[in-house]
């Protein structure tokens, strides 16, 4: 009898053992994360790196450069001064010498599109002769958004300048600071330009009168 109580308690331990493993799951590891785990990044023009920022000079650098050759130049020793902004558009100054050894000045503006500058206008002047120290234009335009702006824009090779001042017919007069000897001096509306003068650190004129050339 008491034989048959011990085969039974063994068989009863078995199958309790039995029950408790098939209850126990195992603990499921977290994958390791692999090439085909990585997230995919979604494409399209939400996901596309952004353009380069508008005022970039060196992207604009080839657009001055197209710009001076179509008007039949070619730009040696090409400086380039910083944009400003007019009205919803940037305007740029730049200066060269061309191939016959003479110094030239010019402007172009341009508007943002697809956050890239096109340019939408622009004009140039060239010295009559290489040993010009000293010219300026004038330019009448619109902007993208239809506003008319007078432009004075010019060079001058004496270091001591350090102001342009310009009269406008209407009696206003705007006084711009040179940057690498060229000078941009917008005025809104249309124009004419009564005189251009340099001016030193000192307030003493360098030169009355700026000789004003067509531009093209």
């Amino acid at each position: 009898m008491r034989a048959h109580l011990r085969g039974a308690r063994w068989w009863i331990g078995i199958l309790i053992v039995g029950l408790l493993a098939g209850c126990i799951q195992p603990v499921e590891q977290e994958p390791t994360p692999g090439p085909e785990s990585v997230p995919v990044q979604p494409s399209g023009a939400d996901s596309a790196a952004p353009a380069p920022p508008a005022g970039d000079s060196a992207s604009l650098l080839p657009v001055v450069e197209q710009f001076i050759r179509d008007r039949g130049e070619e730009p040696g020793g090409l400086q380039t001064w910083p944009e400003q902004p007019l009205g919803p558009d940037q305007v740029r100054g730049y200066s060269f010498t061309n191939a016959a050894g003479v110094p030239c000045v010019g402007f172009l503006l341009t508007s943002v599109t697809d956050g890239l500058q096109q340019p939408i206008n622009g004009a140039l002047v060239c010295a009559p002769a290489p040993d010009v120290t000293a010219l300026a234009s004038v330019w009448v335009f619109l902007t993208s958004d239809g506003q008319s702006f007078t432009l004075v824009f010019g060079r001058v090779e004496d270091p001591t300048v350090s102001a342009i001042a310009v009269v406008f017919s209407d009696g206003s007069n705007r006084t711009v600071n040179p940057s690498l000897g060229g000078f941009l001096v917008p005025q809104p509306g249309i124009m004419d330009v009564n005189v251009v003068t340099a001016i030193n650190a000192e307030g003493n004129t360098v030169i009355a009168e700026i000789p004003l050339s067509p531009a093209r």
